[in-house]
């Protein structure tokens, strides 16, 4: 399959960019123009230079590669989960959707959040209800359906994914699982607000498998939430 990949060098992107090269897709990712080429990526992946502010400038480039579908990872400036730059992602997102679909891109998968479910207790399912209570979260949930009515009206298949607690290596410094780490390795005790607080923590390799056996296999414009499926408080962790 051709896939165009917008993320794939944030944390959990390159995950799922190498999960889906040994797996055979061909590969055309956006890449921001600060970075540089992950070093361990594989070379048949290709990049082209641009973000989501300017999608006029590498169109062209989609356009020649001819995708079959495309991947929405990228959310800019988090941790900042303000209005304004809510508002931002959700305007990108949705002015990649309508290209995609003027390219003849015939299938979108997405990552969202848990957060959209807001501060529910006890075990969650697709078919639970979504309370966002903050702007990140309203702004993912708007684009999910947004996103849903832009395929819709496009004959094209949108799959919408919610991601629990990720963790592992290349997770921001300041999030709890690393800051935790580096006391433990200093030699100091970590400081815990909440410690009876409980989550769903899953490893960032097994969400990256999920999202590509997501990616080959399911065709229906659905939700898929991707967790552990266990509760672990912040203490037991």
């Amino acid at each position: 399959m051709k896939l165009f990949v917008t993320g794939g060098t944030g944390f959990i992107g390159p995950y799922v960019v190498r999960e889906l090269s040994k797996r055979g897709h061909k590969l055309l990712i956006l890449l921001n123009q600060p970075k540089s080429q992950p070093l361990d990526f594989p070379k048949t992946v290709e990049f082209i230079k641009g973000d989501l502010a300017n999608i006029e400038s590498w169109k062209p480039n989609v356009k020649n590669f001819q995708p079959d579908a495309a991947m929405h990872m990228a959310w800019e400036d988090i941790p900042d989960y303000s209005v304004k730059t809510s508002i931002k992602n959700l305007k990108y997102g949705l002015n990649l959707f309508q290209e995609l679909a003027e390219l003849g891109c015939k299938k979108i998968i997405c990552t969202g959040s848990c957060w959209e479910y807001g501060q529910n207790h006890g075990k969650l399912s697709e078919d639970s209800p979504v309370r966002p209570s903050n702007a990140f979260a309203v702004a993912k949930n708007a684009l999910h359906w947004l996103g849903r009515e832009i395929a819709k009206e496009n004959n094209m298949q949108f799959i919408w994914t919610r991601l629990f607690y990720v963790y592992g290596p290349g997770q921001r410094g300041n999030s709890l699982i690393p800051c935790i780490i580096k006391c433990v390795k200093e030699g100091k005790k970590p400081k815990i607000k909440t410690p009876t607080a409980r989550n769903d923590f899953i490893y960032v390799e097994d969400v990256a498998k999920a999202i590509v056996a997501i990616l080959e296999k399911c065709n229906q414009g659905t939700v898929y939430n991707i967790g552990s499926g266990y509760s672990t408080s912040i203490q037991q962790l």
